[in-house]
């Protein structure tokens, strides 16, 4: 029998197992950067989150303080409790400034940290019976990712018996809702 010539052979089991390696390692690339891209969208949705969060957390800071200085202000009025509902509407004139709660919240230079951050803030301040609704709401942007925060607050009003001796701003506002929106 004559011997057949097998020289072509190796040369296609190169090329054949060189295609698989180089198909592997491509699918594998192509994973890698898939998952380091996820990984970096996430860790931007998580700063988008925490920074609408942030917000929240100093303007429940803010409220407080306005709280405790609507009740200073109030404090050597005739009428107690009509004086802290004109102090935190803003409907002041003794104090020269018409800076109500809802103002103050909305205005960036009174944040620490998120002066001049892509947060956009509203605020709202609702009459209900017996107490004021404080609904405030932050909005953080960081190119397509949009996360929005609601805090809604119940803030007490002080009846007309009250002394301001015992009555603090801890015992007035109470959160009653901290949800995301979007």
């Amino acid at each position: 029998m004559p011997k057949q010539n097998n020289k072509g052979s190796v040369m296609a089991l190169v090329l054949l197992m060189s295609s698989v390696v180089i198909a592997a390692s491509t699918a594998l690339l192509s994973t890698s950067v898939m998952n380091y891209k996820m990984k970096r969208l996430n860790s931007r949705v998580k700063r988008t989150f925490y920074s609408a969060e942030g917000v929240l957390d100093e303007a429940y800071v803010i409220t407080f303080n306005f709280i405790e200085s609507a009740l200073e202000y109030a404090c050597d009025k005739e009428n107690f409790r009509d004086a802290y509902l004109n102090f935190i509407k803003g409907n002041c004139e003794e104090s020269g400034s018409d800076n109500g709660l809802i103002k103050s919240l909305k205005d960036k230079s009174n944040y620490l940290i998120y002066k001049g951050s892509n947060t956009a803030i509203d605020a709202e301040l609702l009459d209900k019976s017996d107490y004021m609704q404080l609904e405030v709401v932050s909005c953080c942007t960081d190119d397509k990712i949009e996360k929005k925060l609601k805090l809604i607050c119940r803030m007490m009003i002080p009846g007309y018996e009250v002394s301001p001796d015992e009555i603090s701003a801890e015992d007035l506002i109470c959160i009653i809702e901290w949800k995301l929106e979007r």
